[in-house]
């Protein structure tokens, strides 16, 4: 599909999901608002308060690992790697909620994951140097595995105030979004995307491998490292501000690859888009399925892409298996 037209389809898809999402249990009406008349000051007030930048961080969210998610398959050339499963999300949590529990403001959360998220990520990168794709998605399992472990232990140590934030933000939701945070990740999104973006040559020359990049005249150290300080960059602030939600940045890439095919170019100009809609409807979900009661939005998205990695990873048996 051309990229051109799936853009045409796909932002007046986001742009429906999100405004269903705005309204969703509102008195406000859409025919009122497109007209601008009064409206009750305590809608507007939960409008602009609490739904706006909630959807805001959503759709940013979405973005932001959607990014990273493209990054992290072109880097280990691997459609099968993202943020969560091969450790970076564990890590950015890890460092997160170490930093929640003594106290720190958002950005000084927002450092600690992004810090978190790049020392798991080199970690992977050293274990999964010259390794094979599926050798890579089990050490990259382990990692997180031993990062998940060492949070569940910091939780068992910790007071039983700070226990209960920790544990609510580990299991990912927009819930608590507030301008600051909003405001953050919307001028984090673009300005990520657009730096990967530049690397659009250098992300499809990884493909034929690092020599073959070499040789092509990319500076292949210098560059690898820029994409995965991104990629850790995104994950972390996601994970920081949002918590734990996991399988987008593997979803919303593959499901761009099936559509646009495997250019990073097109992959890079799809995906933030799909992704958004991914964190967008499951945020909705969240919302809309035990309401009044609310899941996390971790939860959705992990139902949604747990069956969605076993399908893909049977997908890439090889054939004479």
């Amino acid at each position: 599909m051309r990229v051109r037209t799936l853009l045409l389809i796909l932002l007046p898809l986001l742009g429906l999901t999100a405004l269903a999402s705005l309204l969703h249990h509102s008195h406000l009406q859409t025919a009122s608002l497109l007209s601008l008349s009064p409206q009750p000051p305590l809608e507007w007030q939960l409008l602009l308060e609490l739904r706006l930048p909630r959807l805001l961080a959503a759709a940013s969210a979405g973005a932001l690992l959607s990014s990273a998610g493209c990054a992290v398959q072109a880097r280990f050339r691997n459609p099968l790697a993202e943020p969560g499963l091969i450790g970076i999300n564990s890590g950015a949590a890890l460092a997160a909620a170490l930093a929640l529990s003594l106290g720190a403001g958002l950005y000084g959360v927002a450092v600690a994951g992004f810090f978190g998220g790049l020392g798991a990520l080199l970690l992977i990168k050293l274990l999964g140097e010259d390794q094979d794709g599926n050798r890579l998605i089990l050490s990259g399992l382990a990692v997180s595995t031993l990062l998940g472990s060492l949070l569940t232990l910091l939780i068992t140590l910790l007071p039983d105030g700070s226990l209960r934030a920790v544990t609510f933000w580990l299991m990912g939701s927009f819930a608590g979004a507030e301008w600051p945070l909003a405001l953050t990740l919307a001028l984090a999104a673009p300005l990520i995307w657009l730096a990967l973006f530049r690397h659009w040559r250098f992300l499809n020359a990884l493909q034929l491998g690092e020599d073959a990049a070499f040789y092509l005249g990319f500076s292949v150290r210098g560059q690898e490292w820029r994409i995965v300080l991104l990629a850790a960059l995104a994950a972390g602030l996601v994970v920081s501000g949002c918590g734990m939600i996991g399988f987008v940045g593997l979803m919303a890439p593959h499901l761009a690859r099936q559509l646009v095919g495997s250019d990073s170019r097109r992959l890079l100009a799809v995906s933030p888009l799909l992704g958004a809609w991914l964190t967008v409807s499951a945020d909705w979900l969240s919302r809309s399925l035990l309401a009044p009661a609310e899941l996390p939005v971790g939860v959705i998205t992990s139902l949604l892409g747990a069956p969605f990695f076993l399908w893909l990873l049977r997908s890439q048996r090889p054939r004479h298996a």
